[in-house]
């Protein structure tokens, strides 16, 4: 972040990604004046032209990661690409869609459009569960505002730890998939009805 005081330039404008900070609730008593301003501009005048929108084939979730209220991500710890299927069926099961560290998408195992983070995506889903993420300051300050932030990791030391509402220190691949298949039998039970996550126990 960086403060920037520009003295001889007015108006100034500043953006803010999305999900940065809530939403506020809809005020219906607030009012306000639209003024329209006519601007006599040619389509010669502007020096570029969008000529046709080219859709990522390798996107597969439906849902903009941006958007999702679940959201399962890999990072590291799942050492190889093949791996990511943990992620996903465990995602697939809550109805949420796969994220990243940045690590995992330097290492060629996801597209970038689900990294999370300060050079990704910035989330603010009800259920984050991290797994095989250390934490780094970058991954952190794109999903700490989450409702909820469950860390899966090895490492008791990790810093995702410092933001996680519920820790799981223990190997990820014995823990996913037991999450997954818990929610599963859970779903069966209830007849496909949602189902509450609660924290793995032991």
């Amino acid at each position: 972040m960086a403060t920037i005081f520009c003295e001889k330039r007015r108006p100034q404008m500043a953006s803010v990604r999305p999900h940065v900070m809530p939403m506020p609730c809809k005020d219906e008593e607030a009012t306000g004046q639209i003024i329209r301003e006519s601007i006599g501009m040619t389509e010669a005048d502007i020096p570029t032209k969008v000529l046709e929108v080219i859709f990522d084939a390798g996107q597969t979730d439906d849902q903009e990661i941006g958007d999702a209220e679940f959201i399962v991500s890999g990072g590291r710890g799942l050492l190889d690409k093949q791996n990511f299927k943990l992620i996903r069926e465990l995602a697939d099961e809550l109805g949420g869609v796969v994220g990243s560290s940045r690590s995992a998408v330097d290492a060629g195992w996801i597209d970038v459009e689900h990294q999370v983070g300060q050079t990704g995506k910035t989330v603010r889903p009800k259920i984050y569960i991290a797994c095989g993420i250390s934490g780094a300051i970058q991954h952190l300050v794109g999903m700490q505002d989450a409702d909820l932030v469950i860390a899966i990791n090895r490492d008791p030391e990790a810093p995702i730890f410092e933001v996680a509402d519920i820790g799981i220190v223990g190997d990820l691949f014995e823990i996913v998939p037991a999450i997954t298949e818990s929610i599963r039998r859970a779903k069966a039970a209830n007849g496909h009805q949602a189902c509450v996550l609660k924290p793995v126990q032991g």
